[in-house]
């Protein structure tokens, strides 16, 4: 993003003897708040605060995944537990993800703005085995915990360039268990993809461009998320990293539409849990190989926002965003993604 920062400051020649903590409090709060630079609703970290405010959030994503995918071939799901093909006693066939997002951001100064997101988690799996049978497996409960700062580091009315560094805190249970047709009535300890967590603190470095010109707005935002270390069952899940870019337009003054395009690798697990390691597993279900969990993949996405500017309601967003994948290649036999749908309502004072 070199030269987006080249851009930015091409675009605000004083900028260097500028100083974001003398700016006015009613000049940053309209900058950061213009149809221009407001991120579309998926994009996390997207925008920072005028000193001395508040915001209160709450997103819900809901992500669909049907189907497997090797490389970036389609693969039928009895051919998964074809004992001629690839030979597994069972796959799953589906898994709807909901995920309830509850955020708070402030803002001590005009140059650092800080953000906490707590999630609620709930995942369910259909699955279909050798003899033709289906079942469904379901974990939910708290996902892990993500704290936040985003520091400004170049500013104008025309563009902004902030600091992304996080942390996400393994708050998010890595031992989920439910009852399947083999371990009945007893529960049995659930795969990789359906426990809440990771397990490990992960930090998370990235930067964001915001742009505006008129009824006109821009964005791009790289990050790249990093885990520390083994879990208390002796695995880390892959490294992810994400690069996206968005265009935005107003309409009135208090319509934007946006469109955005996402690109999003992550790695294999490293390590692996015990429970999945015995002669029986390895030969159960592909969801418990940790040799089968990367992959890459890219979303366009259009949003939607609403937001009130005036009255008791003011600075009160309302926002959607819908994602759909253009390419995908998965370490497989994996699910893949076929959308994402997410809602969202912010309130700052």
């Amino acid at each position: 993003m070199t030269w987006i920062v080249a851009l930015c400051l091409m675009s605000s020649p004083d900028l260097a003897n500028s100083n974001p903590n003398a700016e006015s409090h009613q000049g940053h709060h309209a900058a950061a708040h213009s149809h221009g630079l407001e991120a579309p609703i998926g994009v996390m970290g997207g925008h920072t605060h005028p000193a001395g405010t508040w915001m209160v959030s709450y997103r819900y994503m809901n992500m669909q995944m049907q189907g497997s995918r090797i490389d970036t071939d389609r693969i039928e799901d009895e051919a998964v537990v074809d004992p001629n093909e690839f030979g597994f006693r069972l796959t799953p066939t589906e898994m709807p993800m909901q995920m309830h997002m509850f955020g708070l951001m402030h803002a001590p100064s005009n140059r650092v703005t800080f953000m906490a997101m707590v999630n609620v988690i709930s995942n369910s799996m259909d699955h279909l085995t050798r003899a033709g049978g289906t079942f469904t497996t379901q974990a939910s409960g708290l996902g892990d915990t993500k704290v936040q700062a985003l520091v400004v580091l170049t500013h104008s009315n025309t563009c902004q360039i902030h600091l992304n560094a996080g942390l996400s805190l393994p708050t998010g249970s890595i031992t989920e268990s439910d009852v399947t047709p083999m371990s009945a009535p007893d529960e049995a300890q659930l795969p990789y993809p359906m426990q809440l967590g990771s397990g490990t603190f992960d930090p998370e470095i990235g930067l964001t461009y915001l742009g505006q010109s008129d009824h006109w707005g821009w964005g791009a935002q790289g990050k790249a998320t990093f885990r520390l270390g083994k879990n208390d069952n002796d695995y880390s899940i892959g490294n992810r990293g994400l690069f996206t870019a968005w265009g935005a337009r107003g309409f009135g003054k208090n319509l934007s539409l946006s469109v955005r395009a996402l690109g999003s690798a992550w790695g294999n697990i490293g390590g692996s849990d015990s429970a999945y390691n015995t002669a029986v597993m390895m030969q159960m279900v592909p969801t418990v190989f940790a040799d089968l969990r990367g992959g890459e993949r890219i979303d366009v996405g259009l949003g939607g926002d609403f937001t009130v500017h005036e009255g008791a309601l003011n600075s009160l967003r309302i926002a959607i965003e819908a994602l759909l994948p253009v390419y995908q290649r998965l370490d497989g036999p994996q699910l893949e993604t076929d959308s994402s749908i997410i809602v969202g309502v912010q309130y700052a004072f």
